[in-house]
């Protein structure tokens, strides 16, 4: 594994420059963070793999996550205007390589599972801590049984009508490595791959959360336009805030 595809450590900050050690001053006396997750998404279709996650709570200031080592892994400090309000939430998605340079092997040998400390401090210093659980099992990707799609959409895609447009898919019942996953849940969602809004988010999406059983949904008529190209994801949801992802391209009737 060439040491440059590796994904160790992630800092933000935007003094180059830290006074102290991160998270080196947290109060003696905290209390549980609100939230925090560390999860693996899995894209099958496009073929890559990579660590997203999570932290909220009221206005912090500073915040590091270490791996179950000790081994800090990654360090938000907001600095000026910002670092003076603080930070209430906050979203990352690690880099995703090709499979060919970076698979689910070399993630589980770069993220060991089992717990990762987060410790974080409130733009009015008090302290927050917190584990952040993760696990390597992975769910197998869904089998979108229907419509046909493509899985490339620069590639014709297939013609569906507008009305009871159904997308279908097989259940998940193993892990990329053998184990039984918990499936707690599907994802579908649906995108106008054609609507342009380059500065805001309006582009049409159809997202719908269904539970364990799930095995299909009808898309609603309205949604959809005629002579138009529509990306479907299919996700399944592991307990452990896992997820992998299918996916492929329509396109509608006139």
């Amino acid at each position: 594994m060439r040491p440059d595809i590796l994904i160790p450590v992630i800092a933000l900050a935007a003094s180059p420059v830290m006074a102290q050690e991160p998270c080196g001053d947290m109060p003696a006396e905290t209390t549980e963070i609100a939230e925090a997750r560390l999860i693996i998404e899995y894209n099958h279709t496009d073929g890559d793999i990579g660590v997203h996650g999570y932290g909220d709570d009221d206005g912090w200031s500073e915040l590091c996550l270490f791996d179950p080592s000790g081994a800090l892994v990654l360090h938000v400090a907001p600095r000026a205007q910002l670092g003076e309000l603080g930070l209430g939430s906050f979203f990352f998605e690690s880099r995703e390589p090709p499979e060919e340079v970076w698979d689910y092997a070399a993630l589980k040998a770069a993220f060991p599972e089992g717990d990762y400390p987060v410790r974080a401090k409130l733009h009015d210093g008090t302290g927050r801590r917190g584990i952040a659980r993760f696990t390597t099992l992975v769910p197998q990707p869904p089998v979108i049984t229907a419509p046909a799609l493509v899985e490339d959409e620069d590639e014709e895609a297939p013609i569906v009508p507008l009305a009871d447009l159904e997308v279908t898919w097989e259940p998940v019942t193993a892990s990329l490595d053998d184990r039984t996953p918990e499936i707690t849940g599907y994802e579908l969602i649906v995108t106008d791959e054609e609507y342009e809004d380059p500065d805001g988010f309006s582009k049409p999406e159809l997202e719908v959360h269904l539970g364990p059983a799930a095995t299909g949904f009808t898309v609603p008529a309205a949604f959809l336009r005629p002579d138009t190209l529509y990306e479907v994801e299919v996700l399944a949801l592991e307990a452990s805030g896992n997820q992998t992802i299918a996916l492929g391209f329509f396109a509608t009737d006139n």
